[in-house]
């Protein structure tokens, strides 16, 4: 057998995988070696590196084969919002929307919604069993759930929550939600909720986040908003707050927070979380391109397109159960104590110019309290105010406000066609209000803006009832409910009826909705509400806009649709993840 036959030979020994091969013992490569010529030896180099190379290739492709890629642990997601947090406290953090970004990931609720809108359980161990006259809520509680300190969550802890949050002196926003409730202790991890009446939406009012009695119970009324607490949480959610940077001004700069070990739907994927904090949107856009956060917590729509420049970014648009309407405080104003001058603005209003100016053609017209796809909708509510300039100029005509000579603005005697228009800081807030002003203003009215930031709006404005015209967004939430925004009950703060609307059929209607579980009789109930509401026109609905969430394609395992709010985009934070690695299938 020449040398080369002996190669092949131990080639194919080495192929069937033979345990001795007989030709080339220790020691004799090298022998043989030194009798082969340089290209002998080149051809010997080669055909050894095809073989490892060929091996190599086999051994990954079967690996590939019987494996797949998993989301694994590690890595830090940066995110920039605009404001900062007052209250990391699911009973304060309703009005600001901050601290309720901060909250949804702290804190639990017995229940919440998941990635297709169904509630599920949370807290609980399963849904409420709910007794057939619809008024007592039987709830069990998980018991291997820890609080962040590692004490353990029990019924204390949420009747403690839920009779805080009924004691006016804390001043939660949720208040009105618990009203006519009793919370009962059935052992250690049971409870019984018992209504007064039945409450079609009650359910979503399990979706409150749960403070810690041993936290809490020990800090008075007084200092309920003071305490050291609200920016220190300790709750149940799937991150603990860890660091907060503040600057030499003693603003917030950022928050950290880590992934608890023992959450209880196991440990997250990522390893922190951290929230940095900007006064304007263009400030946070500017610090995304900048490549110092990874996520934009809401970007303005005139904003879109300076984001949409980065190839890396994903740009979720969401539908959210909420309308942007103009809110009419008669008793502020006796030019809006007019019906036809409040018909002459809805039909001055061109809301095709507002969505595409404004929203970019990511919103639609809104017509009436309840949005699209709920119970209760009725598209051809205001199908009476549509947008008709000659209409509306006559209907003013008709309350005798005419034009005078040398004056733009109508007047009627002595009173001109004017009053103040208050909204908030709020980019599309403003944005709209400067364009409803220029269309008004085209008819004879006088416009007076007022913009103001979110705090000096609730404190001098929304609480006393102080404004002649509001622009404001009310998010209704996943039951159309409209009694907390329309009934009678809720004129004054810390009720939500931001129009003062007041009547005795409207209320009465209201009233037999929520407290019937029938989408039929609902659904009839909220439509003739509607009718008597576009009558006497306390408000004027003006556009349901998308909500637009920018976020690094780096980040992965982010499954967003619909949400109720904007802070349920975090709903499965704990799932989302940076690193991957292999596994077997």
């Amino acid at each position: 057998m020449n040398r080369f036959e002996s190669i092949k030979e131990y080639f194919r020994q080495v192929s069937l995988g033979a345990r001795n091969v007989h030709f080339f013992r220790a020691g004799s490569v090298p022998k043989l070696t030194k009798t082969f010529t340089s290209l002998e030896k080149k051809i010997l180099v080669v055909a050894i590196t095809a073989l490892v190379v060929t091996s190599a290739f086999l051994i990954s492709q079967s690996y590939v084969s019987v494996t797949e890629v998993v989301p694994d642990f590690g890595g830090k997601y940066v995110e920039g919002l605009v404001g900062q947090p007052r209250f990391i406290n699911p009973t304060l953090s309703p009005a600001n929307k901050v601290d309720q970004d901060i909250s949804r990931i702290v804190f639990s609720g017995l229940i919440k919604f998941n990635a297709d809108q169904q509630l599920v359980p949370d807290l609980a161990a399963e849904m409420p069993q709910i007794s057939e006259d619809q008024k007592q809520y039987i709830i069990k509680l998980r018991e291997d759930i820890v609080w962040h300190d590692g004490q353990q969550f029990t019924a204390d802890d949420v009747l403690f929550t839920i009779k805080l949050i009924q004691d006016p002196q804390y001043q939660s926003p949720t208040r009105l939600n618990w009203n006519k409730v009793e919370v009962q202790k059935i052992d250690n991890f049971s409870i019984v909720i018992i209504l007064k009446e039945p409450s079609a939406p009650f359910l979503t009012n399990l979706t409150q986040g749960i403070l810690p009695k041993h936290i809490w119970e020990s800090v008075e009324p007084a200092n309920f908003a003071l305490t050291k607490f609200n920016l220190q949480p300790v709750g149940t959610g799937p991150f603990v707050v860890t660091n907060i940077a503040k600057s030499d001004e003693g603003e917030i700069r950022s928050i950290t927070l880590s992934s608890f070990e023992n959450y209880k739907d196991g440990k997250p994927y990522l390893d922190e979380i951290v929230f940095k904090f900007y006064e304007t949107y263009d400030d946070a856009i500017a610090a995304y391109h900048g490549r110092d956060i990874m996520g934009l917590g809401f970007i303005p729509f005139d904003k879109k397109n300076y984001v949409e420049k980065s190839s890396r970014i994903n740009l979720h648009y969401l539908n959210l159960p909420q309308y942007q309407a103009l809110f009419f405080n008669k008793s502020k104003s006796p030019v809006l104590n007019d019906k036809n001058v409040r018909y002459a603005l809805a039909q001055s209003i061109d809301r095709e110019e507002i969505i595409n100016a404004i929203y970019f053609g990511k919103a639609q017209s809104s017509r009436g309290p309840i949005p699209p796809g709920y119970i209760g909708y009725n598209p051809g509510v205001e199908e009476s105010h549509l947008y008709n300039i000659e209409n509306a100029k006559a209907l003013l005509s008709a309350s005798e406000f005419i034009k005078v000579d040398g004056t733009k603005v109508l007047k009627k005697g002595d009173v001109d066609l004017e009053f103040t228009l208050t909204t908030n800081n709020f980019p599309p807030n403003v944005a709209v209000a400067e364009l409803l002003k220029k269309q008004w203003e085209k008819i004879g009215f006088q416009i007076n803006l007022e913009v103001l930031t979110i705090g000096e709006l609730e404190q001098d404005k929304l609480r006393p009832r102080e404004y002649q015209s509001l622009l404001f967004i009310e998010n209704v939430g996943a039951d159309p409910d409209p009694f907390p925004f329309w009934h009678s009950t809720q004129r004054q703060d810390p009720g939500l009826n931001l129009a003062i609307f007041g009547s005795r059929e409207a209320d009465a209607l209201l009233e037999e909705a929520r407290t019937n579980a029938d989408p039929a009789y609902r659904d009839q109930r909220y439509k003739r509400f509607q009718e008597i509401l576009v009558d006497d026109m306390p408000a004027i609905f003006v556009a349901n806009s998308l909500f637009i969430y920018g976020i690094n394609d780096k980040i992965q395992g982010v499954e967003l649709n619909n949400i109720v709010n904007q802070s349920e985009r975090f709903l499965d934070i704990d799932k989302w993840y940076l690193n991957t690695k292999r596994a077997i299938k």
